[in-house]
Order: structure tokens, then C-alpha cells, then sequence
């Protein structure tokens, strides 16, 4: 299954996100999960690049927490592709924080909130 947080806007006056942060968490008692995840930003209104793709195993009942620097760019988009025997039980959030690592609460993507795509962009 593949989701997207959809494309996100780093901007405002109070605060825009430093730094991505995406927790992923297999909660299966059994078996692992693999996830591959996009990073997307924006530079401009109309500039997507790819900025960081890779691929992970995460083992029964463990998790992974990952960071990333999308300072100065206007937005950012992350995606996901979840396999595995069970890939339901692999939950996924995705924060932008600032640079002390607060959250930025208009930024918070959490499970429910991610769309289902078709697959991810090249």
C-alpha cells in the first residue's frame, strides 16, 4: 500500500519546519515490514525535487525514528510504500519541527490523516 501526506506548505511567520521527522512503528508481534519512503520538496511554487529515498526493513514490534534538514524550501511531500505479510500494522507519522526540534502543530501528519496513492513517484 502506498500513502502520501500530500504536499505540504513550509511557510508562515511564526514558524517553518528545519527538519522532517517520520516515525514509523511495526506493531505486528510476528513480522517485519518493509517501507520504502520519498522525500519531496519544493524551492519555488512549481520546483518538486526528490531529496531522499530509501528503503527499510523494520522488525516485529520495533520501530524506527528518522530525521531530515528541508530548511528554506516552500513545501515538502512525503511518501510511503508498505509491504510485508501484515503491512496494516506499520504506522507511520510525519512532524515538522524547527530548529530547537519543537513540533509545528499546523505540520503534523499522523496515520489517519495520510492519503492512499496508486504508487510512488519516480
Amino acid at each position: 500500500m502506498a500513502f502520501t501526506t500530500g504536499i505540504i506548505t513550509n511557510t508562515g511567520t511564526v514558524s517553518s519546519a528545519t527538519n522532517l521527522a517520520i516515525n514509523i512503528g511495526n506493531d505486528n508481534l510476528s513480522f517485519s515490514s518493509n517501507v520504502v519512503y520519498h522525500i519531496y520538496v519544493w524551492n519555488s511554487t512549481v520546483s518538486k525535487a526528490l531529496v531522499y529515498a530509501s528503503s527499510l526493513n523494520i522488525n516485529a514490534n520495533t520501530s524506527q525514528l528518522l530525521n531530515f534538514n528541508i530548511a528554506g524550501n516552500f513545501a515538502y511531500e512525503v511518501q510511503f510504500l508498505v509491504t510485508g505479510t501484515v503491512p496494516t500494522d506499520t504506522v507511520i507519522t510525519v512532524f515538522g519541527t524547527d530548529s530547537s526540534g519543537n513540533v509545528i502543530p499546523y505540520q503534523k501528519v499522523l496515520q489517519q490523516d495520510l492519503t492512499q496513492i496508486a504508487q510512488l513517484n519516480p
